[in-house]
């Protein structure tokens, strides 16, 4: 009787899995019993069949399944349809009949059949539970009792929502709302951690989301009251698991520890990203672990940009297949493979920093998580290329018996300069290729080949000081080139404190022959690290540092001469991210000279300058100075003789058509942008620097032709994707992206987008142009959302400032205070403010600029009556528009509207001749 009981017990549960895998799923439930088994999968071949033997015979042994509760009273509620079912129980639409709150609930009762003691313990169990937790993100326990026929049950609030996966889909969520989600499934198992409870049975089926968007984690049928339950209750909770989405210790029955569900959520956080579960799920027959794929491999694979599969599960992510592989790469897949690693101890030491490595992630940080060892992936490339990699071995041996003689020959005191710079020669020409704009934003998995030659270095202390110098200042290049910033940050450390016992050392083992050489990069390594503070992290008292270092540079003379240009580039990008233009190109100018000087004019470094100060004087609202070093640096990479790295030639291309977009031709920008970007995905890869660069270029283009989904889109992708790069590049970033939602009809969301960017860039003054420019933005969206009070809040805050300033600053504040005042009702101080918008720029205003003055003014008329005038006014703005966009938008639909509401009579399609007198 009792096998019968369990037998049915584990077909019932089978039937709510896809019919694809409902006997796997049974057989795993069965463990070795093979008898169970037989069981089972007779019941489960009965029910196969059109009568349905298993369903009619459960229902004639136990009639209750058949929804014989519907109607009864239970406690205080009256029992309506059933909504869900699981292993043990049944789950019901409930309606109070008594009490003050007369919402309904989700009533759990134990199934009829299954109410064995151990079923029962587990319900019991789990109402006890549910009892501690009070969270947001958790669905609440109500009420609970006792049946008339000593059944137990509960009652918890009924979530009226969509499964995860499903409500991702249907809205089409790109990875950064996804991992939004991700997130507030992460505090709920963070709460319930805190309170002692693992959950164990974590997959998307036991997540819901409501529409407002907010997580309800369900189901702790199968949790753990951590240093509770005993090992029978592991046992048992070991059969009632779901076998695609289990640890390993679940299946092998060890410890459960909250480090479970840190694995268990790393298996939802990939089928939430790339709409596939793992395929490496661990099964009793395949205990052998093996190294999970990427997460973008599949979207990579040949033929993949074409694949109707992968283009719908793009589509369901508001991206593209080839921008998919690039937001699945690097971070992503790190995050992924540490929190499914198959040692508990490998894996994050908590949910709260699996949650951190995601905020860090979505934010542009370094994350913590690290990929596989670098032994096993050079195994695993040698199985898989193993002609191709004999090449590749003979290298990377040389490098190792390379650093492993120059090691020994330390500790003899014997090294020779010719081995020296071999040894250098060797690491730059593995790792960086001997090119760092090659390997800029290349394949991060280099990175753990870089750790053994990082701990060669570490682990001999009798390196010479002056070559343990050297050689650390070469692995953090190689770190830098692979954005590695942490190991970067060590390497250069390590750099500054050799190079400094070299500078301080007398001693005939230690004494540094070329101390001028040593001196040199001592300085530019601070300059670097001084850099990472000031620059990306935001941190202003690192200033001093990096003048430091300029000013040793400085004093070196010629052998100092690129080392300073790069150090000169780094106080350049703090100037530009504070705004300070001006100086950022007397910088630019300067860099230019001293790169021409070492290198030559038609170097990469020179070229790359030249476009870099193409981006200052973009910034500086000066697109006409900023082509003629554009077109020069375009010139420079078509000479024929040049053999340049193919990512100075992709920099050059995206500041060239930016300034084509700058200057009102985004039409033309926007091929040259999609070629260069197609060009550098296949180069250098989707989260190469060269393709962010791009990336980055083709959502302003975008946003330039009304194009705003597609912007929209492209700068959230951005802001994945980033890692470590410049807080001013951050600012930029939420910056457009809110003003992508704005021009997408979607206020709301860039009010918040428009937060983030304001907290970014105000973070040392309140004065600064970023903070200005931002906080002007976060107005004009304000004024969109309706949210009028916080809008007057902001244009009191900045009234002074941006007066001040004057010219463009000046231009937005009036135009954003006349539209307030229209809202209000104060038509007079609107027609003033209005007409005091036109006055600070003369002859700068875009045609965009000037269109927004035809609509207010047109809104400004109505307001007054005067609907004849305000007529030819909103046709002149919606001509405007459509001269410049090249797709329909919220703006243009809303004038269109406007205007057949006006006169149903009016035409909106204008000639070319009235185009351009509307232009003029």
């Amino acid at each position: 009787m009792e096998l019968m009981r369990r037998a049915l017990e584990i077909a019932c549960a089978a039937l709510d899995e896809p019919e694809s895998r409902r006997r796997s799923w049974a057989e795993g439930q069965c463990g070795d019993d093979q008898t169970l088994r037989q069981e089972v999968i007779a019941l489960l071949a009965a029910d196969d069949r059109p009568e349905r033997v298993l369903r009619s015979t459960v229902s004639e042994r136990e009639p209750e399944l058949v929804d014989v509760w519907t109607g009864r009273l239970v406690g205080r509620y009256r029992v309506g349809e059933r909504i869900a079912s699981g292993g043990m129980g049944v789950v019901y639409r409930a309606q109070p009949e008594s009490g003050i709150s007369q919402k309904p609930v989700a009533l759990k009762v134990i199934k009829r059949g299954m109410d064995s003691e151990e079923i029962v313990r587990r319900f019991l169990r789990e109402r006890e539970i549910l009892a501690r937790l009070d969270h947001p993100h958790i669905a609440r326990l109500l009420d609970g009792g006792m049946t008339t026929d000593d059944r137990p049950w509960y009652a918890m609030e009924l979530i009226e929502g969509e499964a995860l996966l499903d409500y991702c889909d249907r809205r089409q969520l790109p990875l950064a709302a996804r991992l939004g989600l991700m997130l507030q499934i992460c505090e709920a198992v963070i709460y319930a951690h805190q309170n002692l409870v693992v959950h164990r049975d974590l997959k998307p089926g036991n997540i819901l989301v409501t529409a407002d968007g907010q997580v309800k984690l369900l189901d702790f049928g199968i949790a753990k009251l951590i240093d509770v339950d005993g090992e029978s209750a592991t046992r048992s909770a070991m059969a009632m698991m779901t076998p695609d989405y289990a640890a390993p210790e679940q299946y092998e029955r060890g410890p459960i520890t909250t480090q479970t569900d840190v694995y268990l959520l790393g298996l939802v956080l990939a089928e939430l990203l790339t709409g596939r579960r793992l395929p490496w799920p661990m099964r009793p027959d395949a205990r052998d672990y093996r190294a999970p794929a990427r997460l973008d491999l599949a979207f990579r694979a040949r033929g993949a940009s074409t694949d109707p599969e992968l283009m719908a599960l793009a589509t369901k992510r508001s991206s593209s297949v080839a921008g998919l592989a690039r937001a699945l790469s690097g971070d992503l897949d790190r995050i992924t493979h540490r929190a499914t690693a198959y040692e508990a101890e490998q894996r994050y030491d908590s949910v709260a920093a699996l949650a951190d490595d995601l905020r860090r992630h979505l934010h542009g940080q370094p994350v913590d998580a690290v990929g596989p060892s670098w032994t096993y992936l050079a195994g695993k490339f040698a199985k898989r290329h193993r002609t191709s990699v004999l090449a590749t071995l003979a290298v990377l041996g040389a490098l190792a018996l390379g650093l492993v003689t120059t090691l020994r020959e330390a500790e003899r005191l014997r090294v020779s300069e010719a081995q020296t710079e071999t040894t250098l020669s060797m690491l730059e020409d593995v790792f960086l290729g001997a090119d760092p704009y090659t390997a800029r934003g290349g394949d991060t998995r280099a990175t753990d080949l870089l750790a053994g030659v990082a701990q060669r270095l570490s682990s001999d202390a009798d390196l010479p000081p002056a070559m343990a110098a050297r050689l650390w200042t070469k692995l953090g290049s190689a770190y830098v080139s692979l954005n590695e910033r942490v190991a970067a940050e060590r390497a250069l450390q390590a750099a500054i404190e050799s190079g400094q016992k070299a500078l301080a050392c007398r001693a005939l083992s230690c004494q540094d022959k070329d101390p001028t050489t040593t001196a040199i990069l001592v300085a530019a390594a601070r300059s670097r690290l001084a850099h990472y503070r000031l620059v990306v992290d935001g941190r202003a008292e690192a200033l001093p540092e990096l003048n430091a270092s300029i000013d040793e540079l400085r004093a070196a003379g010629l052998p100092a001469v690129l080392p300073l240009a790069k150090a000169l580039e780094f106080l350049r990008d703090y100037e530009f991210a504070q705004g300070n233009h001006d100086a950022a190109d007397r910088i630019s100018l300067e860099v230019i000279r001293l790169d021409e000087q070492g290198s030559g004019p038609n170097s990469p470094d020179t070229i790359m300058a030249l476009g870099s100060r193409v981006s200052v004087l973009r910034a500086a609202g000066q697109p006409e100075r900023a082509m003629a070093d554009a077109a020069e640096a375009l010139r420079r990479t078509q000479m024929p003789e040049l053999e340049l790295p193919p990512a100075v030639r992709l920099y050059v291309e995206q500041q060239y058509a930016g300034v084509l977009t700058d200057l009102g031709r985004s039409a033309e920008a926007e091929p040259v942008l999609s070629a260069a970007l197609a060009r550098a995905n296949e180069i250098h890869g989707p989260a190469s620097t060269a393709a962010q660069g791009l990336i980055w270029e083709l959502a302003t283009t975008h946003a330039e032709l009304g194009q705003f989904v597609l912007a929209r889109d492209e700068f959230r992708e951005l802001i994945a994707l980033s890692h470590d790069i410049k807080s001013g590049n951050i600012v930029a970033m939420h910056n457009s992206l809110g003003l992508a939602l704005l021009g997408n009809g979607e206020a709301d969301e860039a009010v918040r987008e428009l937060a983030i960017a304001a907290k970014l860039a105000c973070s040392e003054s309140k004065e600064a142009v970023p903070c200005v420019a931002v906080g002007l933005n976060q107005i004009d969206a304000d004024l969109g959302a309706n949210r009028r009070n916080e809008a007057g809040d902001g244009l009191e805050a900045l009234r002074v400032i941006a007066l001040r300033m004057g010219g463009r600053a000046a231009m937005r504040w009036y135009w954003l205070d006349a539209r307030l005042r229209l809202a209000q009702g104060d038509l007079a101080g609107a027609d003033q403010s209005l007409q005091q918008s036109r006055l600070p720029l003369p002859a700068g205003a875009t045609p965009v600029d000037q269109a927004r003055w035809l609509e207010l003014e047109a809104a400004l008329k109505q307001a007054q009556g005067d609907t004849r005038q305000a007529l030819p006014l909103w046709v002149q703005a919606e001509q405007i528009y459509r001269s410049r966009w090249i797709a329909d938008s919220p703006t243009l639909r809303r004038l269109r509207s406007t205007i057949e509401q006006m006169d149903p009579t009016a035409s909106t399609s204008r000639s070319a001749k009235d185009q351009q007198s509307a232009l003029d």
